[in-house]
């Protein structure tokens, strides 16, 4: 090399590292790392050199690395769902930043029908619950844990049974038909949240009223649940958790009975007041004590849980793979539940402007429920009846029976039922979806989804012979059933956003939805075995000549949906704020001229605080919006083809030949050609605000509901015979109207934050039109041996409310009865001191059927929601309560347990019973004869409801940084919980928690259901 060329090179070197030190003296490099309130780290945080656009965000354990101008004064940090901070660079080279949580999450997206919102800018009435709100709760049905987390959302719980799915109503009960909400899981419509893991679930979104609700039409009438499952991130590491735990059940709650010495006692008390010989109750053998039935029967269960989930991502593509276990042995023997499941889901860039991706879930459940709702077999209602002198086991070691006798009654040992049971239901659920979304232009996208919702359901049930029982069943049976049913999904919808001059922000979404349905059953039985041994229970071994088989199906004839839809959101400067929505859907369940119905909706909204006048002049509100809202909703949860007249084959005819039957067909449904969509008509207005620095926020909404053309059936004068229906006619209309509260405060001292979030819930129910009549009404069914009807549906009051006879207390002389006003121009002679006071309410002087009145309402006047969770170092805690009040409960077992007509144990509340005058004013007197009719439905069965119950209490602490030999083990948090830990109430059943037991015509009536449970666990999560 030349000389000249090496000065000439030296020297340009030379000036290289002279202009990198001076750039380099005009840069520096900020590190730093962020957490939450909590101190766990954040990831993808956007941090920002202020005023520019150049910035990075926090990677997996929170930190970053930015390099910044010297002359820098700060960056900002900024992330959703937290208060964006402002931090001062000037002098520091390395920042720790704490993000707090931004009040109300006016800053959260939530997800509406068919794409997401910011908080801030909805307009409609929209309830979030988060996953990580109620992880690990002990539950099979994710609906159980929406109880007392929402205002405007009652959960109304069946019985405490394994897999036991609660009833979900939204602003009240909408209709007399079917009044669940439409539940989307992942853009499919229709699934089930029994199917879904809520460990796998990231929110719930709850659509409230018309706004929101009427992109989805035609079955939105009652509500819109939305479920997003968890997803992974782009750019993020995989992450693997881990997640157990196991727990025992036990019965919340036993009721009091009498003990064989006292119901002894008693018997003979009852014969002795009819003058009957004492029989088997001189018998000492039934006076002795052997079994406490609700004991045997109410043993110790448990739960298992078990989760893993894979999620991740790079660049381009991100995913979840989750596994789930679920494991619910019931205190009752046999009774049951499992869940096993699976799922994925993905999305991938394909292109800068082409995203596709999956959601696929498949649940295989299975369980058995045994039946606790028959007043002639029931499960609990036995275990309540039957005699406590009896054993479990005889000395011989046969089961215990009643046939010694028709007074030990005609139930058999609930044991021996409970043993026996051989009883399956296996169900299979796939629910999946594909998509693609395709960016057209700036702003406008295309997306594409199709759905596929498949079940099959298997049952199988073996019923052994019992001739050692007094309900006799000579012949072992076998009952197997199957059925299926596929529901296909296409939509397509473009979504465009745009800004106009800054102020003006328009977001229009439009598109096309169709999704059709198939389905078919059939069912199969024998009756007659030789040999029940386990192996040999299946339907060819049983006899031949006793068999049975049939079947239905629709996969020839599809009935679906054919929608189109479309909704503008439109901001003026962020705060006037105007939604528009219009869905037109088209039904196959009615009649081609009446298929096509019309949703429309909109509202408003003003965010006050927004304005200069506001600011300037108020000072103790952060945020004020004030939005309101119509629109019109739709309901088609009625049998399908109404409008047909349906004749059916396998009708047998006699013409004069009774040995040689014609086969023939017959008309099993009369035709409704003018049978159309139920319609819900809504106004919403609510005041969103925030105040003491935004640490409370809330809400307060008004609402008033119209279900117009309530499909209601109709009885006509006419008779077309045994086993024709009537169809349903367009003829009632209902209101539901109230007041919504949400409050939450959250804030942080020192090592501790803390949120408490309480919610409450004003909903009054009225049917408006029915016949229009005020006599006319729609019974329900009836209850127990008793024949009891207890609630009916009239005009002018709330749905199935309950109805029967006032009562005066218990007549305590004879001069009583006799000079009784409300008996002054009927027979007495079958009245004795002792039995109940009816009371006249017509003024006509006889009790009869006329002086039957409205007794009660069984829907809550108030529902109540308060949770509570603090986090103090590596601890956690979090409570949360529900209540209900100002409703009535019909406890029919109660009456059922202290009939004195009927033979079985009783009430230990009969020891109060009235024997003399002045020994009681409510229990009547002991008669087999029941002359007075002391146990019709009457306001003596007849109690508050009010109560509230501690639903869940949970413990936990994390470990975050911890070895074993060196080896550094990951993150874990361990947790107790105990799950429905108390009740405050002074119901005397079970339960306050009473749900349906004859569709909407009937609610609140105790019939001795699967009791309460309350459940313990204790559990781990590891983040691998």
């Amino acid at each position: 090399m030349s000389p000249s060329l090496s000065k000439r090179l030296c020297t340009l070197v030379f000036f290289c590292f002279l202009l990198c030190q001076q750039v380099f003296s005009q840069t520096k490099v900020i590190t730093g790392k962020v957490s939450d309130e909590t101190g766990n780290p954040v990831a993808d945080v956007s941090v920002l050199i202020k005023n520019t656009k150049k910035g990075t965000v926090t990677a997996k354990d929170g930190s970053f690395s930015i390099v910044v101008p010297a002359a820098a004064k700060s960056i900002t940090i900024s992330h959703l769902g937290f208060v964006s901070q402002e931090i001062n660079i000037a002098v520091v080279s390395e920042v720790s930043i704490k993000l707090i949580a931004e009040s109300g999450s006016l800053a959260d997206v939530v997800v509406v029908g068919y794409g997401t919102q910011r908080k801030r800018d909805v307009t409609g009435s929209i309830s979030t619950i988060k996953g990580d709100d109620f992880k690990n709760l002990p539950i099979a049905n994710a609906a159980s844990a929406l109880q007392g987390r929402a205002s405007g959302v009652d959960i109304v719980s069946g019985d405490g049974a394994p897999g036991s799915g609660p009833s979900i109503r939204i602003r009240g009960t909408g209709t007399i038909n079917g009044s669940d909400p439409l539940v989307v899981i992942d853009g499919v419509p229709g699934g089930s949240l029994s199917d879904v893991n809520p460990n796998n679930i990231a929110s719930i979104e709850v659509l409230k009223d018309a706004s929101s609700s009427a992109i989805y039409g035609s079955r939105a009438a009652n509500g819109v649940v939305l479920v997003t499952t968890k997803k992974g991130n782009y750019g993020e590491q995989a992450q693997t958790s881990v997640n157990v735990y196991r727990g025992t059940v036990n019965v919340l709650k036993k009721l009091n009975l009498l003990t064989a010495p006292d119901l002894v006692k008693l018997k003979q008390e009852t014969l002795n007041n009819d003058g009957s010989g004492l029989g088997i109750w001189s018998d000492p053998y039934y006076a002795t004590q052997r079994t406490d039935w609700q004991k045997e029967l109410f043993g110790t269960g448990n739960t298992t849980n078990a989760d893993l989930a894979i999620r991740g991502g790079s660049a381009k593509s991100k995913y979840s793979i989750t596994g789930n276990y679920f494991d619910d042995k019931g205190m009752i023997q046999n009774s049951y539940f499992k869940r096993a499941s699976t799922s994925f889901n993905s999305e991938h860039k394909v292109t800068s402007g082409i995203r596709v991706g999956e959601n696929f879930l498949y649940s295989v459940t299975s369980g058995n429920t045994p039946n606790t709702r028959s007043t002639q077999d029931g499960l609990i209602w036995s275990a309540l009846r039957f005699n406590p002198a009896i054993p479990v086991r005889t000395a011989n070691g046969g089961w215990g029976a009643s046939k010694a006798s028709n007074e030990l009654g005609d139930i058999n040992n609930p044991i021996f039922t409970a043993a026996i049971v051989d009883s399956k239901n296996t169900n299979r659920h796939i629910l999946a979806n594909a998509y693609v979304e395709v960016d057209l232009l700036k702003g406008l996208m295309l997306k594409a989804n199709y759905g596929l919702d498949q079940y099959t359901s298997d049952g199988y049930s073996f019923n052994i012979a019992t001739p050692d029982q007094t309900r006799v069943t000579s012949q072992a049976s076998l009952n197997q059933g199957h059925s299926e049913g596929i529901s296909w999904l296409q939509e397509i919808f473009l979504t465009y956003n745009t800004q106009i001059r800054k102020n003006h922000n328009i977001t229009l979404t439009g598109g096309y939805s169709a999704q059709t349905f198939q389905g078919n059953s059939f069912g199969a039985s024998r009756i007659g075995y030789t040999d029940d041994a386990t192996d040999h229970r299946i339907l060819d071994n049983g006899n031949a000549a006793n068999q049975r088989s049939g079947g239905s199906g629709s996969f020839n004839h599809s009935s679906g949906l054919q929608s189109y839809f479309v909704r503008g959101n439109y901001s003026f400067m962020g705060k006037y704020l105007l939604t528009a929505t219009m869905r037109a859907d088209g039904s196959s369940k009615f009649l081609p001229s009446k298929q096509w119905g019309y949703f429309p909706a909109f509202s408003a909204g003003w965010r006050i605080s927004d304005e200069k006048f506001f600011k300037d002049n108020v000072s103790f509100l952060n945020t004020l919006k004030l939005t309101g809202g119509w629109g019109r909703l739709g309901n088609q949860s009625v049998a399908d083809f109404q409008y047909l007249g349906i004749i059916s084959g396998g009708s047998g005819y006699n013409f004069g030949s009774p040995s040689a039957p014609i086969d023939g067909s017959s008309i099993v449904s009369l035709s409704n050609p003018n049978i159309t969509w139920e319609k819900a008509e809504m106004t919403n207005i609510a005041l969103e605000f925030s105040l003491l620095n935004s640490h409370l926020s809330g809400t307060v909404a008004w609402f008033n509901k119209d279900t117009k053309d309530m499909l209601i059936p109709y009885s006509l004068v006419e008779n077309f015979g045994n086993g024709v229906r009537i169809p349903d006619q367009n003829i009632g209309t209902l209101n539901n109207h109230g007041i919504e509260v949400d409050l939450n405060y959250q804030n942080k001292v020192g090592n501790l934050s803390y949120n408490i979030g309480a919610n409450a819930s004003f909903i009054k129910n009225k049917v408006t039109l029915l016949y229009g009549t005020k006599d006319d009404y729609i019974g329900s069914s009836f209850y127990g041996r008793e024949s009891l009807e207890t609630s009916r549906t009239y005009e002018g009051l709330p749905i199935g409310s309950f109805f029967g006879f006032k009562t005066g207390g218990l007549y305590q002389t004879q001069a009583e009865i006799d000079s009784d006003p409300n008996r002054a121009h009927d027979d007495k002679s079958n009245i004795k001191p002792g039995d109940v006071k009816f009371l006249d309410q017509n003024g006509d002087g006889v009790i009869d059927d006329k002086d039957r009145v409205n007794l009660g309402n069984p829907h809550p006047s108030m529902v109540l929601g308060l949770n509570t969770s603090l986090h103090y170092k590596s601890f956690d805690m979090s409570l949360a309560f529900s209540g209900a009040f100002g409703f009535k409960l019909y406890n029919a077992d109660r009456m059922a347990g202290l009939d004195a007509s009927q033979v079985f144990n009783w009430y230990a509340e009969q020891n109060s019973r009235w024997h003399g005058a002045g020994t009681s004013n409510s229990i009547p007197r002991l008669s087999r004869a029941n002359t007075n009719q002391n146990y019709r439905s009457s306001d003596l069965w007849i109690e508050k409801g009010d109560y509230l119950a501690l639903k869940n209490i949970s413990i936990g602490y994390t470990i975050s940084t911890w070895k074993i030999g060196g080896a550094k083990m990951p993150v874990t948090r361990l947790y107790a919980s105990c799950y429905n830990a108390f009740y405050l109430t002074g119901y005397r059943g079970f339960t306050p928690e009473l749900g349906y037991t004859d569709g909407n015509k009937q609610r609140g009536v105790d019939v001795a259901q699967y009791p309460a449970v309350r459940t313990i666990t204790i559990g781990a999560t590891l983040n691998l």
